[in-house]
């Protein structure tokens, strides 16, 4: 298995080259699912968090109590986010002077591929942000009920404020997407997540019906009422990220930095969850609920949004 950081590689890497958009492609245009917007109640849990058996950050498995909570059913979509901008004005990130948003690009197919480098698949385009997903060349129309990307920490935390709720915290997230699995483990049963079918990242099968992201209640909602906990998009939390879930001691990253991460050690690193549709069996196995990973607050990515939870305790 390889065990290689994703995004944190890429970060680490330097990589900041304008490149030509990128289109998105869907396996079938639409999805006969349905969804509601709203929150559903997560009931207060007491559990093992992490895994022994994947990546080293995953490690030592710990006990954790969460009280109940409310979580959006769904990733917060294209639509939420813009009736938030409509109300609000607010401009994220990657819409503000200098910005943009890393982008998936797949090496062309007659390319041999050689090593799993992310600087080979990864480009940072400047005019790539929520509204232009893949860049100044396309737009959001048509994609509605898709879940919003593009998004910095900061931009999700806006919106967070707005909604008067807050981002989940690394064990409420773990603690949703644990209800009903039976072992956490375990990648998804055969399509029910949206995550890579195919040799990653030249060819994905679209097997599970999408290539890219698909719009909320396309795959099976869980016991609770959730969509998308696992795969589609990864989410951010509000933890900060440190490698590994027992106690941890470094003298290195920037003085004040709660966070660190060995891949980035000045980055101010978040923890995000759950995987997306770029996670293949044989790259990046994160799409489980155990799974972790490190992401600079500042930079938005086109496999990366969110969703918020209750500020108190659902009655």
């Amino acid at each position: 298995m390889i065990r290689m950081a994703l995004i944190a590689v890429l970060v680490a890497s330097g990589l900041h080259a304008d490149a030509a958009p990128v289109a998105a492609t869907m396996a079938s245009p639409s999805c006969a699912g349905s969804f509601a917007d709203g929150s559903v109640p997560v009931p207060a849990t007491r559990f093992l968090m992490g895994s022994d058996a994947f990546y080293p950050e995953e490690r030592p498995r710990v006990a954790v109590t969460v009280p109940a909570f409310g979580i959006d059913a769904h990733e917060v979509t294209n639509r939420q986010f813009a009736a938030f901008v409509a109300a609000t004005g607010y401009r994220t990130d990657a819409e503000r002077p200098g910005g943009g948003a890393f982008v998936f690009s797949p090496p062309p197919a007659d390319q041999p591929f050689l090593a799993p480098d992310p600087a080979t698949w990864w480009r940072f385009v400047r005019g790539a942000d929520w509204r232009h997903p893949h860049g100044p060349g396309g737009d959001i129309a048509g994609h509605a009920n898709d879940p919003v990307v593009n998004v910095t920490f900061a931009d999700a935390s806006a919106y967070a404020r707005w909604a008067g709720r807050a981002l989940p915290t690394e064990e409420q997230s773990e603690a949703a997407a644990r209800i009903g699995v039976r072992d956490p483990d375990a990648a998804p049963e055969r399509h029910a997540a949206n995550y890579w079918q195919g040799h990653f990242p030249l060819h994905d099968t679209g097997a599970d019906g999408w290539i890219g992201p698909a719009p909320a209640g396309c795959f099976t909602r869980s016991p609770i009422g959730t969509y998308d906990l696992i795969g589609n998009v990864w989410e951010w939390t509000r933890s900060w990220y440190l490698p590994g879930h027992g106690a941890f001691v470094t003298g290195d990253g920037t003085p004040g930095n709660p966070s660190f991460d060995p891949r980035q050690p000045q980055a101010r690193a978040r923890v995000i969850k759950g995987g997306s549709f770029l996670c293949a069996a044989h790259y990046c196995a994160r799409y489980r609920p155990a799974a972790r990973h490190a992401q600079d607050e500042t930079l938005a990515a086109s496999h990366l949004g969110f969703r918020t939870v209750s500020l108190a305790a659902p009655r």
